[in-house]
């Protein structure tokens, strides 16, 4: 195992890497894992609910002069509602996405093959010939 480098500075010991050693970065969020697994949430529904109370407010108010307030008044009244709400609901959501969007049985696709395949049969079994086409056809 590689041992890396220690230098003493005036602050104390410092150790370098040696290349190609991983490095843990430091995480972002500091504190808790779940303050890390909250955040999206926190300001996707912090953002999407401060436009939705702009909207309305702004559609049933007009713009005045006391828009601006009416229009934090409902976003805070909002807000501390939809994240609970959003964060707690997060589990089904995901399980109901994975669940909408698993790749359907190939076994009855309906694919350009499979047509033209079923095209010819259907014209050989009745008779026809099929008209030489001016475009090419890529099976």
């Amino acid at each position: 195992m590689q041992q890396s480098s220690v230098y003493t500075l005036a602050s104390g010991p410092v150790s370098l890497p040696v290349a190609g050693q991983n490095l843990r970065q430091p995480r972002v969020v500091a504190g808790s894992k779940s303050l890390a697994s909250m955040l999206p949430t926190i300001l996707t529904t912090g953002l999407v609910s401060l436009v939705a109370t702009a909207v309305l407010r702004l559609m049933w108010m007009g713009w005045g002069h006391d828009f601006v307030g009416a229009w934090m008044e409902a976003w805070l009244t909002v807000w501390p509602i939809a994240f609970p709400a959003a964060y707690i609901s997060k589990p089904l959501i995901n399980k109901l996405s994975r669940r909408l969007s698993k790749p359907v049985a190939t076994d009855h696709a309906l694919g350009a093959s499979a047509i033209m395949q079923v095209s010819e049969q259907a014209t050989a079994r009745s008779g026809l010939r099929r008209k030489p086409s001016l475009l090419p056809v890529h099976r």
